[in-house]
Parts: structure tokens; sequence; C-alpha cells
């Protein structure tokens, strides 16, 4: 399937999980068909991997877990991993000894894995799940190349600018109008001239950073051009990406000096402690600024990033795709398929929010009408852009984005103006790359 084909799943799945649904159902979600097999798991150990999160994840993966142990008799043996170095190594691991079941991603990391025999086919999970999942979510959990989807949907959440209300009124300017690369600027600036890092990021996992490209690039030279650079068919010596690296070059000067050093969590952190302006990232973070405290969580803010070319505007969002994956080589497969299913339902979701997760789910049982104004606005900020992408490392090929664009972006942030040579370099490296 084509990119240009995706769109319209990929908006498809955005629009039918913020329409919401009828409230989550606390009762029974498991079919008869999932009971019957739960039933056979009473007295199993199932082990579980949460990739990241901290303490909010362990909590949010103790209460499903405690959940779906309590319904079916199975116990759940859980462990939270440094989300890189699972994800840098994930082939390694699931041909060693895997944890049963895991939160994964969808797209080229879930589809590449399960085609080479390395997850286990969710058809009939998928299947016995279809009344709660949109089709497009079902779509975008589905290799185009098996036909078989490796990963069970659950959530998705906008890459876009994020703040805190409190500290851009501090500097004189309104929240809701960072609307244009001048606005952006301006705050950065103010920001910097009060000590603070206009714009933080993080660098260190090589994947960080790509973010801010994505959007930068989308925003120069729209969606298509994008995707066209990802796969092949655009020019990474292109003036038009040159052109992307020249706004990227503007930012290096409000970043945190240690760029290299901090992974997302840093990031995260610099925002936490009210030490940056802006940062460029995926919303899920989100739930360790409820945990530290309810006014910190409602200082939070997020807005589309903001306009540089009037011809694209603000029509473009990487919105990824989430979902729970089970090791083909685990040793109780039926468990994790068990266990990631429950994750996927609404019952699953009704203990994964009430332990304080504020992602947004693709259910269509997931009920929208009670959220709160910083999830409202994740929505709205969705609703802006008319393209979906699914972030830089999952709409490449994974033999290219990590050990190639990835160290490219690093060494541009470094270095800024050997960005010929590194262009040069990085299409060189496409150019090499076996042909599918």
């Amino acid at each position: 399937m084509s990119e240009e084909q995706n769109i319209v799943s990929r908006r498809s799945v955005l629009k039918g999980a913020a329409v919401g649904g009828a409230a989550l159902a606390a009762g029974s979600s498991l079919s008869a068909g999932t009971a019957s097999a739960a039933t056979r798991l009473k007295g199993s150990t199932v082990k579980w991997t949460t990739r990241g999160g901290g303490a909010t994840g362990d909590a949010i993966a103790k209460a499903v877990n405690d959940a779906f142990t309590k319904k079916t008799g199975a116990k759940v043996v859980a462990q939270q991993v440094n989300s890189d170095d699972f994800q840098n190594n994930f082939a390694q691991i699931m041909q060693g000894s895997p944890d049963d079941a895991f939160g994964w991603m969808a797209g080229y990391r879930s589809n590449h894995f399960g085609e080479r025999g390395l997850l286990a086919d969710l058809t009939r999970e998928i299947a016995r799940l279809k009344g709660s999942l949109p089709t497009a979510a079902i779509k975008g959990a589905t290799s185009p190349v098996s036909k078989k989807p490796y990963i069970l949907p659950t959530t998705y959440y906008p890459w876009a600018l994020h703040y805190r209300k409190s500290m851009v009124k501090e500097i004189g300017m309104n929240p809701e109008k960072i609307d244009n690369w001048d606005d952006f600027v301006k705050l950065m600036t103010l920001t910097q001239k009060k000590g603070l890092v206009g714009y933080s990021l993080g660098a260190k996992g090589g994947w960080e950073a790509m973010g801010t490209f994505d959007v930068l690039n989308a925003r120069v030279n729209g969606y298509k051009y994008h995707i066209d650079l990802l796969n092949g068919r655009a020019k990474w010596t292109d003036a038009r990406t040159k052109e992307t690296f020249k706004y990227f070059a503007q930012l290096i000067p409000f970043m945190n000096e240690n760029v290299m050093d901090i992974s997302w969590d840093g990031m995260r952190d610099l925002l936490l402690q009210k030490k940056t302006g802006a940062m460029l990232m995926g919303s899920w973070f989100a739930n360790d600024f409820k945990a530290k405290s309810q006014a910190d969580y409602d200082d939070l803010w997020i807005v589309p990033f903001p306009e540089i070319n009037p011809k694209f505007g603000i029509d473009t969002i990487d919105a990824p795709l989430d979902g729970i994956s089970v090791a083909a080589n685990g040793k109780n497969v039926a468990g994790g398929k068990a266990l990631a299913e429950f994750w996927a339902s609404p019952e699953g979701i009704a203990q994964a929010v009430k332990a304080g997760d504020t992602n947004i789910y693709v259910s269509k049982s997931f009920d929208t009408s009670s959220y709160d104004s910083f999830n409202k606005q994740k929505l709205a900020v969705l609703a802006a852009a008319k393209n979906i992408m699914f972030f830089l490392d999952r709409d490449a090929r994974g033999d290219f984005a990590g050990p190639i664009v990835g160290p490219a972006i690093q060494n541009f942030i470094k270095k800024p103006s050997d960005i010929n040579k590194i262009l040069e370099n990085v299409q060189a490296q496409w150019d090499a790359l076996p042909k599918n």
C-alpha cells in the first residue's frame, strides 16, 4: 500500500476515535471465545513488558494486569525496560527469551518484524475486538504485505508544540496564539532572555530530533514531499530539503547545550522544571505532569507546530499509532494474546484511564465527552491537520531511518555548516540500500 493510499486510513483513525462513543464498559469485554481461552489460562504465568513510562507507566500496567489476573486467574509478571534499549535491540530480544506481550508501535516496526516471524499473528484477536475498533485503525495495524495484524491498536498521540501556559503569559505572549514562525521565534527569544532554554531538544537516541525534522519539512515543503523523501522518490540533496535544514539551523542557538546527552525524558524534565519555553514532542509525557500535581498538568498546553509556508499552513502532523504486540517466541503465546486483547479491550482501557492514563484511545467505546481541557486540545490539534504521518522511523524503512537519518541529524546539530556533506552522505547511503 502506498503512503498516498494510507492518508485516508490514517485520517479516519483519528476521526473515528475523536467521535468517541458510549462510555467505557465496566463489564465483560472479552468474547465467549476469549473467556473460554482465559479459563484455560488459570494458574499460568504471562510475562509483560512496559516500554518506558516511569512510575506512571508501572502504575497503569499494574492496574490493567491486576484486572486481567482477577478475570482469568493468570498471574502477570511485569517489568519496565528502557524504551530506546528495547527498540534498538528488538530483533535480538524477540529471538531470545522475550516476554509474552508488550507495548509496541504500528507501521513498519510491527509489520517488518511480524513478517520475519518474530511477532504473533493477531488476526483472531482483532476479529474479536472488531466491534470496538474503527476499520481504519485495523487497517493501520495490518501489514500491507502479509495482510496480517501483528499489533492490537490502542492509542495514538500528536507530535506538536508543548509549553506551559503560565510561562508564555509571563513573557507577555498569548498561549493560544503561537501561529507562525515569527511568533515561535519571539517565544524562544523572550524565554532565552530570561536565562532559560528557548527550545529544548534531545537527540541522544537519534530518533528524538526526527520529530522536529518531520514537522519542519512538512511545514516548508508539504506532506507529499516529505513522504516522497523518506521513500526515495525525492532527493536528500534537493534544494527543498536544504531549505528545511535552514529552518532547523535557526533553532539550534535556542537549544539546551546538552542536546546529545538527553532523550525525551530529559526534554520533559526541562519543561516540568520550568527551565524551557517550548518543545516539540509526542504528548505521551503528559501523564508525568499529572503525576507531579494537578496544577502542573493544568498548566501544560499543546498547539500545532506553527505555520512556515502559507501554502501548507498547519495541514500535517505526526500522530503515531501504538498498541500491544505478542512475541511469537514467548513461552506463553496464548497467554500473551489474551493479555494483549484485554489491554486493547474497553475493559482494559477503563482500568488504564482509572490509573491515570491520559492517552487518547482509538477504541469506539472510548468516551471523549468527559475529556479534560488538555485532551480536548490534543483532539483539536489533531483535527487541524488533514495529513497524518506516523513519524520518520515508521514512515521510512528501518534500515534507513535509525542507522542513517538519526546520526545524520545528530551530526547536523553538532555542525550545521556541514549540511551539504551530510545530505550527500544520506543520499549515497539510501542509493546503496538493497531495493526490495
